[in-house]
């Protein structure tokens, strides 16, 4: 699979006098972007009520370039590069065309609710994520 392609419409409330994008808004613009990626390999998490769920453990933003406001989308690309025991990772770039503006790492842990410990992904889930890998 190649990169998972996410179109980014910065908000006239994200930026600030500047008319950047306020450094808290990335976050949330790689949180719909891992979330995009994710839906389109079909649900990671077992079913709605099942005590199983995916927690992201730690998140890394580098900011290379600000993003703008316009009405033209950026381009989010994430993919997985590791798959674990109970935890894989994702890259992702924020994009203007070429131009990379902001690289960003998440670790995401699947994650039993009741005991409230990491558990291991199950063969379906290793397989989904396996199929996002660059």
């Amino acid at each position: 699979m190649s990169r998972h392609r996410y179109q980014l419409n910065v908000r006239f409330s994200d930026v600030d006098l500047y008319r950047h994008v306020n450094n808290v808004k990335y976050f949330e613009y790689y949180q719909e972007a891992r979330l995009a990626l994710l839906g389109s390999l079909g649900r990671l998490d077992e079913a709605v009520g099942s005590g199983f769920t995916t927690v992201v453990a730690r998140t890394g933003v580098e900011y290379k370039r600000p993003i703008l406001f316009r009405s033209e989308p950026y381009v989010v690309e994430t993919w997985v590069t590791r798959v674990g025991t109970s935890s894989y990772t994702l890259a992702s770039e924020i994009k203007d065309g070429g131009t990379v503006l902001s690289a960003a790492e998440v670790v995401a842990v699947r994650f039993d609710v009741a005991r409230q410990r990491p558990c291991p992904l199950t063969e379906e889930e290793r397989a989904l994520l396996l199929t996002a890998t660059e």
